[in-house]
């Protein structure tokens, strides 16, 4: 890493290494004076986050954590919907769920599954989940979360339930690794209506396949990029403000993680803003450390020390 951060030709690093270590190596690319985006979650404390922030100011250099599910077909999409107000002025109940059903655990020893800090699902997706409700929703008032381990032989937990208190609204986030039969991704109550969304984001299984993304000169009306097959359309049940009742499938936005790496060159070579802010990363750490301090002293906490 040290080579690295050393050559002069480099203007961005990108940390995707295991959590434990992305405070040390963001520190040493800021002080070589180097662009930093971390793979979430950011840091594993919230001090290392604070500390990194202040670094980063001082050198005058970008730091960004990578929160790529904002640009999830489904994010996208239940944001449109709350920003168009298509379930009335106000939200008040949404819940976001990121099975899986895998009752092995993960024969290679992944760093994920072992009893080490900044390891366990809550870490590791939770994040995702967090990220997405706090760009949302704002600030939550309090947390009352559920952490355990569920499966047998596990060191570090593959369960969350986590409520997130915003007054009228309440959000949760659940995770479980024993869910054969998935239900809804997202959930979404408001005033008027509801929409309930099934399926992922098509993304991350194309990639896994070697399909390559379209450049920034291609369309992707035309590539068909990150668009989601209509079955997984989620379905919206609302009054329009003229009386009228829709029940119908609404079409899914297009996912695209290509818009993270454009707002991100625009930042660094014409000075733009990013979308995802050094402080959304530390704000995610504080949630996860004031959850995990929930669950193990099983009571609700009000959510502090935000930025």
């Amino acid at each position: 890493p040290t080579e690295l951060f050393d050559d002069p030709d480099i203007d961005l690093v990108i940390i995707a290494t295991s959590n434990d270590l992305h405070y040390s190596l963001s520190k040493e690319a800021l002080e070589k004076r180097k662009h930093v985006v971390i793979e979430k979650p950011m840091t594993i404390r919230s001090s290392e986050a604070l500390e990194l922030i202040e670094l980063a100011k001082k050198q005058n250099r970008i730091l960004c954590p990578y929160q790529n599910r904002r640009y999830d077909s489904g994010y996208r999409t239940i944001k449109e919907i709350i920003n168009r107000k298509l379930l009335g002025d106000e939200i008040h109940e949404c819940v976001i769920h990121f099975d899986r059903y895998r009752p092995e655990l993960n024969d290679s020893n992944a760093w994920r599954e072992r009893s080490e800090p900044g390891a366990g699902a809550f870490y590791d997706l939770g994040s995702h989940l967090i990220d997405q409700t706090l760009s949302l929703f704002g600030h939550p008032q309090t947390i009352t979360a559920d952490i355990r381990i569920q499966r047998s032989g596990a060191h570090v937990d593959d369960y969350f339930d986590v409520r997130l208190d915003y007054g009228r609204l309440r959000v949760t986030l659940k995770r479980s690794m024993l869910i054969r039969e998935m239900g809804p991704r997202y959930v979404l109550h408001g005033l008027k209506g509801s929409f309930i969304k099934y399926g992922e984001d098509v993304q991350a299984s194309v990639l896994q396949t070697g399909t390559m993304p379209p450049t920034v000169d291609e369309k992707l009306t035309e590539n068909s990029w990150g668009k989601e097959p209509i079955e997984d359309y989620g379905f919206l049940h609302t009054e329009t403000n003229d009386g009228i009742i829709i029940k119908e499938k609404f079409e899914t936005l297009t996912g695209n993680y290509g818009l993270f790496y454009e707002q991100l060159y625009a930042a660094i070579v014409h000075g733009k803003e990013l979308e995802i802010r050094p402080e959304d990363g530390y704000n995610v750490i504080r949630i996860i450390e004031l959850g995990l301090q929930s669950s193990q002293e099983k009571r609700t906490l009000q959510c502090n020390q935000l930025l």
